[in-house]
């Protein structure tokens, strides 16, 4: 029968915790050098300003076309925003 050696070391979990993480960021580090992200801009949120700078609309038609549900739109806070990518869908769509 084979016998393995077996090395204990004394180590505190601060210490366990710390070379975990370096190893973690290591890795990570050398994957996104491998492989960047990838930035998709039509996902990209606009403000109502720059949504009607980029429809060339009115904000009262902007208004509407949430409302009734023609445009999705998103709220943080008591800002409204836009994705582009929605945007492009429903102008290919035509709904």
């Amino acid at each position: 029968m084979d016998s393995k050696q077996v090395h204990l070391y004394q180590i505190s979990p601060e210490e366990l915790k710390s070379d975990f993480l370096l190893g973690v960021d290591a890795k990570l580090k050398k994957y996104f050098e491998k492989y960047p992200p990838i930035k998709n801009e039509d996902d990209e949120l606009m403000t109502v300003d720059e949504t009607i700078k980029f429809l060339k609309c009115s904000k009262q038609a902007l208004y509407n076309w949430r409302k009734n549900g023609i445009l999705p739109s998103f709220r943080l806070g008591n800002r409204v925003y836009y994705r582009k990518s929605d945007i492009f869908s429903k102008l290919v769509k035509q709904e």
